[in-house]
């Protein structure tokens, strides 16, 4: 009996340092995890009271992250659309000037040479237009897939600038406020036109999402969310304006620019020595001077927008370096530290060896 008793003590004891090498291994390989990847757990579990805050976080650190791609985004696309906008007041300038020449005396040349400039410009100006960015055409506000204008090479010779020639043929007949009046109705319009031949064309040049209002155009501007509940509006719609449409204005400074455009190139065959001639060439000056001042106004609008947006991506980079600190002081591990208890584990797990193999070796007499 006395040599069952002691069998059954150290098998108990041998059970016991079983037990105890089973925790050590487990405790070895999750510092060994941690000495490889960095953090004390792969998991928020493993975390323990502090995986509360840790799992609060996370999604504040992915939320910013989103944020700040979609500053980035926006930040290219108001690039685009300023540099595209300069080139497009740069048309209006150089018109401006052309009209200042027909003030004086000139000769058929001189006319001719600004009809060719207008026509010219109508299909630059359709190009700059139908500028894309990132994400689609910058100044088709939130309808990013579809062109601006639907047929941008060919706007001189569109349904619009064919109705707009037919008018300004009849200037002497009409007179400056009639022509330059009808000239803005067909530029603000969406509906068709008839010519003498009979055909009915569309006056709109624009998507039919784009073919509306001035004050309806402006909320299709393109949204940018930038923060929590925070959505700023950012870019540019082509048919866009802040006022409806009148007798001298369509709303839209870019309409108006291409309705003047579309005037200047059907001018070819117009008596320059009548009033009429004179009368026009006055209003469109004055337009010209408008829509030089709403573009510059919204090119200064766009600035002012991305200095903001600059601004609200370096607090975001700053939050987001001090919440990402936050996490990584609940989730990453000293290394060091770990260095250490792994030392501590292989020196214990070393010490139940010797024990089991001791215990191996033991016999009754071991116990008297």
């Amino acid at each position: 009996m006395s040599t069952s008793v002691g069998l059954y003590g150290a098998s108990g004891t041998a059970y016991v340092l079983q037990q105890a090498l089973s925790t050590l291994t487990n405790e070895q390989t999750q510092l060994a995890g941690q000495a490889t990847s960095g953090v004390s757990s792969d998991s928020y579990a493993g975390l323990g009271d502090q995986r509360g805050q840790a799992l609060s976080l996370q999604p504040q650190i992915t939320a910013i992250s989103t944020w700040q791609n979609s500053i980035s985004g926006a930040q290219t696309n108001l690039s685009v659309t300023q540099s595209a906008l300069t080139e497009i007041a740069s048309l209006n300038t150089t018109l401006q000037t052309n009209l200042l020449s027909l003030g004086g005396s000139y000769g058929t040349d001189t006319l001719s040479t600004i009809v060719s400039s207008a026509q010219a410009a109508l299909s630059q100006l359709g190009d700059y237009l139908n500028t894309t960015g990132s994400n689609g055409y910058v100044f088709a506000g939130s309808d990013v897939n579809n062109a601006p204008v639907t047929d941008a090479s060919n706007l001189a010779t569109s349904g619009l600038a064919t109705a707009t020639s037919g008018i300004v043929s009849q200037l002497d007949t009409l007179g400056a406020d009639s022509v330059f009046e009808t000239a803005t109705s067909y530029a603000s319009s969406g509906g068709t036109f008839t010519d003498s031949d009979g055909v009915t064309s569309s006056l709109s040049v624009f998507s039919p999402a784009l073919s509306t209002d001035p004050v309806s155009a402006k909320a299709l501007e393109a949204k940018a969310v930038v923060g929590q509940s925070s959505v700023v509006s950012v870019g540019m719609v082509a048919t866009e304006g802040t006022t409806p449409a009148d007798s001298t204005t369509t709303g839209s400074a870019i309409r108006d620019l291409m309705r003047n455009l579309m005037i200047v190139a059907s001018l070819g065959s117009a008596d320059t020595s009548s009033s009429n001639f004179s009368d026009l060439v006055t209003k469109l000056k004055a337009s010209t001077t408008s829509v030089g001042i709403s573009l510059a106004t919204e090119e200064g609008s766009i600035g002012l927008t991305q200095s903001s947006l600059t601004t609200q991506s370096t607090n975001l980079s700053t939050m987001s370096t001090m919440l990402v600190s936050q996490l990584s002081n609940i989730k990453d591990v000293d290394i060091a530290a770990v260095s250490v208890q792994t030392g501590n584990i292989q020196d214990q797990l070393l010490a139940s060896y010797t024990l089991i193999s001791d215990l191996k070796g033991m016999t009754l007499a071991s116990y008297i």
